[in-house]
């Protein structure tokens, strides 16, 4: 079971009361990943969100798609270490959509997930926390959303210069 201490740090449950984090704390499953091994694969579906406890991931997208060049081409858009307790996956959450993008194990990582049908029967009993969760959830991918609009404004410009020479 994941530790108090720990669950009171991470963003997502920011301003539950103690009761609250006791419920979720029996909620979540801990899951372990050996180095290398894909945590979520790009495309695919899931109805779950993970909690990074221990370790280091990568998350990663395709940069070539629907275009066969041999070895797959994938670009490091973070590295998520256990240390801030990140989150991932929020999506699983909020619906069955297509993963956007790979989250590899940097290395051995202990995980603790949250299915979309145990958030589910949470809501229904804890409308206010609920609430907090999801309003916390829209903080974390606005964040997310800023990074990539600036991280494409980034690579638009380098685009520009490379096509000007």
């Amino acid at each position: 079971m994941i530790a108090m201490e720990k669950l009171c740090q991470i963003k997502l449950f920011t301003g539950l009361k103690p009761d609250i984090l006791k419920i979720l704390q029996s909620m979540l499953v801990e899951q372990r990943y050996e180095k290398g091994a894909y945590i979520i694969e790009e495309d695919t579906f899931g109805d779950q969100m993970y909690l990074l406890c221990e370790g280091t991931v990568i998350v990663t997208k395709e940069l070539v798609k629907g275009i066969d060049c041999g070895a797959s081409k994938e670009k490091v858009l973070a590295t998520l270490r256990s240390k801030i307790f990140p989150t991932f996956g929020e999506n699983g959450l909020l619906g069955h959509g297509a993963r956007t993008a790979n989250v590899i194990a940097q290395t051995d990582c202990i995980i603790y997930t949250l299915t979309n049908h145990e958030y589910s029967s949470f809501a229904r009993n804890h409308i206010e926390a609920a609430y907090q969760i999801m309003t916390n959830i829209a903080k974390i991918l606005s964040d997310r959303l800023h990074d990539t609009d600036n991280n494409l404004v980034k690579l638009a410009t380098a685009f520009y210069i490379a096509v000007q020479r």
